[in-house]
C-alpha cells in the first residue's frame, strides 16, 4: 500500500471535504452526486462501475455509477458485463493487489463478445481499478473508473487509492439500485456550481427529480419522505438559486447549463 502525506494544498482540501461528504450519502443519487462533485474534481472521470461478490464466483452485485444520459446499471445485462469483471479482476491480482492503470487507444471494451457494453461504452479508453478484500467472505469490492480522454496519472493513481475505502464505505451504506433514477443529471461543473450556491446534497436531489418532471407526491415517494418535506426543501432551494417556484427553477437550471455549454465552447 503506498503512503499518501497530505498537507495544506488546495487539494489536500479537496480530499478532506470528500471524505467528509461521504459520510452523508444515504441513496444512489446521493452517492451519483458525490462522485460527480467531490471525487470528480480530486479524479475526472465518466463513470464507475463497482463490483462486489466472490472472489471466482458466478453472483455479484454491480452498479454503474454516471451522469452519461443512457448509461444506467440495468441497461447492461450480466451476461455482457462478467467477462469484464473477471478480466479485471485478474489484472488486479496481477499486479500484487496494487491500484493499476491502463489505456486502449481501441477503446476498454472492444470485444466481440460484450457487443451490449461496445454500444454504450465503446469510447472509454481509460481506466484506473483498485479493489478492497474482504478476507472474511472471501470476497473483493472492486471499484474502476473510466473516462474517454487522457490516460490516469500517478498522482490520481494515489488519490484514487486514498479515497477508496471512502467510496467503499459509501456503496456499501446504499441497498440494491432504485427502481426509479433520473434520466437527466446536471453536468459535473453545474452541479459545483449549485454545491457553490449552498445546495445540500438532499436539495440537490429533489432539484434533478424537479427537472425530471416529477411532482411533490412523486418526490416524496422515491426518496421515502413526505410531500410536505419535499415542499420544505424546496422553499429553500428557490431561496438559494433566487428564483419563486418550480418552472423558474428549472429555467434556472438550463440557463446555467448553457452558460456551461458557451464557455466550454469558447
Amino acid at each position: 500500500m503506498t503512503l499518501v502525506s497530505l498537507d495544506s494544498t488546495p487539494t489536500s482540501t479537496l480530499v478532506i471535504r470528500a471524505m467528509q461528504n461521504s459520510l452523508s450519502i444515504q441513496s444512489h443519487f446521493q452517492l451519483l452526486l458525490w462522485m460527480q462533485s467531490d471525487i470528480q474534481e480530486i479524479i475526472p472521470h465518466d463513470l464507475m462501475i463497482t463490483f462486489s461478490g466472490a472472489i471466482q464466483g458466478q453472483t455479484y452485485h454491480y452498479d454503474i455509477v454516471s451522469a452519461l444520459p443512457g448509461i444506467r446499471t440495468h441497461k447492461i445485462p450480466h451476461c455482457s458485463i462478467h467477462s469484464f469483471r473477471t478480466g479485471i479482476h485478474q489484472r488486479w491480482a496481477n499486479s500484487g493487489g496494487q491500484v493499476a492503470s491502463a489505456s486502449t487507444p481501441g477503446g476498454v471494451f472492444a470485444n466481440p463478445e460484450t457487443p451490449e457494453l461496445n454500444k454504450v461504452l465503446g469510447d472509454m479508453k481509460h481506466i484506473v481499478f483498485h479493489a478492497i478484500p474482504d478476507t472474511r467472505f472471501n470476497a473483493d469490492h472492486l471499484y474502476i473508473l473510466l473516462r474517454r480522454e487522457t490516460s490516469y496519472s500517478m498522482h490520481e493513481r494515489k488519490m484514487f487509492e486514498l479515497l477508496l475505502p471512502h467510496i467503499d464505505a459509501a456503496v456499501r451504506k446504499i441497498d440494491g439500485l432504485p427502481i426509479l433514477e433520473p434520466e437527466l443529471v446536471a453536468e459535473p461543473t453545474l452541479l459545483k456550481s449549485l454545491i457553490n450556491a449552498g445546495l445540500s446534497t438532499r436539495e440537490i436531489e429533489i432539484l434533478e427529480w424537479v427537472r425530471n418532471g416529477k411532482t411533490n407526491i412523486e418526490i416524496g415517494m422515491i426518496l421515502d419522505i413526505s410531500a410536505y418535506t419535499v415542499k420544505n426543501h424546496l422553499q429553500r432551494i428557490f431561496k438559494k438559486i433566487n428564483v419563486s417556484n418550480r418552472a423558474q427553477a428549472v429555467g434556472k437550471l438550463e440557463e446555467m447549463t448553457n452558460e456551461h455549454l458557451s464557455a466550454v465552447a469558447a
